[in-house]
């Protein structure tokens, strides 16, 4: 399936669940429910529906392209601040506009591995 799901709830929830919520906060959210033990339930079952499936993951697919094309962006971006940094003498700068590329550097194979 590509593009969004026919039920608009399906498509709240499909959407909460990609950005992070729970399923059960996605059911109570697209649902307009509170969250207790039939909400869970359900948003178990909801999981279980092929066409949701995919559309969430497409929905990661998409996110995952959006952030690596900012770290693309990004990352020479900085790149090229610590080295002007370095090269006027800003050197408390330089380390820490390069601890920044460390810690993207260290999250970016774990975030692709999430996907």
């Amino acid at each position: 399936m590509v593009g969004p799901l026919p039920s608009p709830r399906h498509e709240v929830f499909a959407q909460a669940v990609a950005c992070g919520m729970s399923a059960s906060q996605g059911y109570a959210l697209a649902y307009s429910r509170p969250r207790n033990g039939a909400t869970r339930a359900s948003a178990a079952r909801l999981l279980t529906n092929a066409n949701v499936k995919h559309r969430i993951a497409e929905l990661r697919r998409g996110a995952a392209e959006q952030a690596k094309a900012s770290l693309q962006a990004l990352i020479p971006a900085l790149d090229e601040r610590a080295r002007a940094a370095i090269s006027t003498g800003r050197l408390r700068e330089a380390v820490e506009i390069l601890k920044r590329l460390t810690e993207i550097a260290a999250q970016a194979p774990a975030r692709r591995h999430d996907l």
